[in-house]
């Protein structure tokens, strides 16, 4: 290559370094740096870029309730460049700038089916949380998905229900009356409802019958809706279940009872639609009474309206009274022990027993149950309507 030689006069400032631009320049475009095989590439190249994740469940403002903790956050994943492995990082706190956390955690493995989700930890009840993630990969840790508010409902607790009746031993007809008293609740509950089940077992594995039932005023009762087996013993409980908050309770302490054949005061309270004892059951087994029907001797046992002349007052016959006391001495209750039982276990009486030799009369409002002959062991028993 050829040298010239640039003679330079006097040029002034200006010129002389526009001819020195000149020079500069032309020399490089003649001479250009080429990058070597072994060299580096920039920090946009060696590392991938990632997205925020996009936040799915819960959905924004959602309400949980407590009953279905532990709660599970769901995210789609994120985009990360290079093919590179995503790991996420999930957090909950109880203010919108994430300075209290609740949970956090990190490393979770990104899903395969396009989301990625993550059962977190119980957090307290009744209390608003916000939560948010992030992906990382490729050495890149990708920017939080924009906060989301939920709330976890309050948390209600509701106890197991007492048994009323049949306590563990009792003797019942074939459709007893289940009862007990109303769960105690802890918590702004909903409304609450109870489930009865009859079991062959103790352990509940063979389930012979179940029912539903509204609560009651103070105690709520199950009957099944058809007669159970007789000579069988079967055992009992019941939940307490507040549907609108997801709670129900433990179970009831079992209780087990034996079928028997229903006695004659009970079938005619079945009839009239009456539960004989709803409370304490009485001892004994039934067998060692009859009930009177000669009209000779009275008015009979059938169900019926009679009249009570000196009151002109009309009544039905017989009423619950008369049949629990029949049902006693049926048990082999004798007249003062049974109005001794009644009065000692919530069945209240004013009856009066009028012993013999004299009369051998229970005294009633309205009629008189007289012991046939005036036997009270084994007898027969007659309704005679009062007079006096």
């Amino acid at each position: 290559m050829k040298t010239r030689t640039l003679m330079i006069g006097r040029l002034g400032p200006i010129g002389c370094a526009a001819v020195l631009s000149c020079v500069v320049a032309c020399s490089t475009s003649n001479n250009p740096v080429q990058p070597s095989s072994g060299g580096s590439t920039s920090q946009s190249d060696a590392t991938a870029s990632v997205t925020a994740p996009q936040m799915l469940t819960p959905a924004a403002g959602a309400v949980v309730r407590n009953a279905d903790q532990p709660l599970t956050l769901v995210v789609r994943n994120a985009v990360v460049t290079q093919n590179a492995t995503a790991t996420y990082t999930f957090e909950v706190a109880t203010d919108a700038a994430f300075a209290n956390k609740a949970f956090t955690k990190s490393g979770v493995p990104q899903g395969s089916n396009g989301q990625t989700s993550l059962a977190i930890d119980r957090i307290g009840a009744g209390a608003d949380y916000f939560w948010h993630a992030r992906a990382e990969g490729g050495g890149t840790v990708g920017p939080f998905s924009a906060a989301r508010r939920l709330t976890i409902g309050p948390e209600v607790i509701v106890q197991a229900p007492v048994p009323i009746g049949p306590l563990t031993g009792a003797q019942t007809p074939p459709r007893p009356v289940l009862r007990v008293r109303n769960a105690v609740r802890q918590g702004p509950a909903g409304a609450i409802t109870y489930r009865f089940e009859i079991a062959t077992t103790s352990a509940f594995t063979t389930i012979v019958a179940t029912g539903t039932n509204v609560e009651g005023v103070n105690e709520t009762g199950f009957t099944p809706a058809s007669n159970l087996a007789i000579g069988a013993t079967f055992f009992w409980r019941a939940f307490a279940i507040d549907a609108s908050n997801g709670v129900t309770s433990a179970p009831s302490a079992a209780q087990s009872f034996t079928t028997i054949q229903p006695s004659a005061a009970s079938q005619i309270a079945s009839q009239l639609g009456i539960e004989l004892w709803p409370g304490t059951q009485p001892p004994g087994n039934t067998g060692h009474a009859t009930m009177g029907n000669d009209p000779t001797r009275g008015v009979g046992w059938q169900i019926q309206t009679l009249h009570y002349l000196p009151t002109n007052v009309f009544f039905q016959s017989p009423d619950i009274e008369m049949l629990r006391f029949f049902d006693l001495f049926d048990r082999g209750f004798d007249p003062d022990s049974a109005i001794a039982w009644m009065n000692s276990n919530g069945y209240p009486t004013a009856a009066q027993w009028y012993p013999p030799p004299e009369k051998a009369v229970l005294g009633l409002k309205y009629v008189y149950i007289a012991a046939r002959d005036k036997i009270v062991t084994n007898a027969i028993w007659d309704v005679v309507l009062r007079v006096e």
